[in-house]
């Protein structure tokens, strides 16, 4: 058992991070709270988590709920306690590679928007299997999403946008949104640790929109 303020071995995150139930899962029965379930990919420190899943909470007459996934299983762990401390109701965290749960995600067509913040590039060729842009993540996504649902995704990196940005356009069950793709501002009232650092860096911030038709 791991006791308040105590930090576990490492080795042993495996065990205590919150993992996803076998089978299919239905993020509206799963995810607690009322309203539209949001998603977040890859949500690292957890910063935007935590942001966006106050936001929706105050949201007056609308309430929303959000599902976290990060395929580390250390800051899983961490992410959730941190959720759990801060008593945020509206929020389920689980340590999982995103592409596994995505396509056990049952009804789709239930996921509000889909936010993906500074995906790992994966320049070398070995490592392009890696990369949660492709054309089978983007088929997943569409088929989770709502009929007019959002995928968001930001990176400090231009030529990765643009190869997102492609990539939605010449997806069937994509539109662009925003200026031919291209989004200037946030507006969703939370940000990740690396747009912060990427701010602060004075470093460009690339943000690319998507919408289910």
């Amino acid at each position: 058992m791991v006791t308040s303020g105590s930090e576990p071995d490492p080795h042993r995150y495996r065990a205590l991070a919150p993992v996803p139930p076998e089978g299919a899962l239905d993020p509206g029965a799963l995810v607690p709270g009322q309203g539209p379930v949001e998603l977040e990919i890859g949500f690292g420190r957890g910063l935007f988590l935590y942001q966006r899943a106050e936001v929706l909470a105050a949201s007056e007459g609308a309430p929303g709920r959000i599902l976290g996934i990060e395929v580390k299983r250390k800051l899983g762990f961490q992410v959730g306690e941190h959720c759990a401390r801060r008593g945020l109701g509206n929020v389920l965290v689980w340590a999982a590679d995103a592409r596994d749960v995505l396509s056990r995600i049952q009804p789709g067509g239930q996921i509000e928007r889909v936010f993906m913040h500074f995906p790992d590039p994966w320049w070398k060729k070995r490592h392009q299997k890696r990369r949660l842009t492709g054309d089978a993540m983007l088929d997943q996504i569409a088929r989770v999403l709502r009929n007019g649902g959002e995928f968001l995704m930001q990176t400090d990196v231009v030529e990765r946008a643009e190869r997102h940005r492609l990539a939605l356009l010449e997806h069937p069950e994509f539109q662009l949104g925003g200026e031919d793709g291209w989004v200037v501002t946030n507006t969703y009232q939370a940000r990740s640790n690396r747009e912060v650092r990427a701010e602060e860096d004075g470093l460009p911030v690339h943000r690319v929109l998507g919408i289910r038709r």
